[in-house]
């Protein structure tokens, strides 16, 4: 009897607990231009092997939250190596500000890349998003 009444309990508090509710978000941008499509303007720098770009995110999840980056191009830096145009995570704030760089090599000239930024917060619901960025070689 006792028993029964210690699982009933439990399972009462175990079922009376507050579903989780996520009201996180996500947004990345750029102070890149922007062309008449959306689509952010990276101007190729001959005089660097690679052109870089600060690339940032704003959450509405707070302080030490991973973010993780990838883009749908990757550069062969050898005939067994590829990297990607892109650092692969980068950590929020305490703003829920993150940002991370974004580097492309001259064969990237005239290529739209689309970036990709995602978090998981501790409901577990996972926020995305995604820019794109078309290198030109504007000289």
């Amino acid at each position: 009897m006792v028993k029964s009444i210690q699982v009933i309990i439990l399972l009462l508090l175990i079922g009376c607990e507050e579903p989780c509710k996520s009201d996180c978000s996500i947004n990345i941008y750029s102070e890149l231009p922007q062309n008449e499509d959306g689509a952010y303007i990276l101007n190729w720098n001959p005089n660097l092997v690679t052109t870089y770009s600060h690339l940032y995110v704003e959450t509405t999840c707070g302080l030490h939250t991973k973010v993780s980056w990838d883009s749908d191009t990757q550069y062969q830096l050898s005939s067994v190596d590829w990297t990607n145009l892109i650092n692969p995570a980068s950590m929020t704030d305490e703003d829920g500000n993150a940002k991370v760089m974004f580097g492309a090599w001259e064969p990237f000239i005239g290529y739209t890349v689309t970036v990709y930024c995602g978090y998981t917060d501790l409901c577990g619901v996972h926020h995305t998003d995604s820019i794109q960025i078309t290198i030109v070689n504007e000289e």
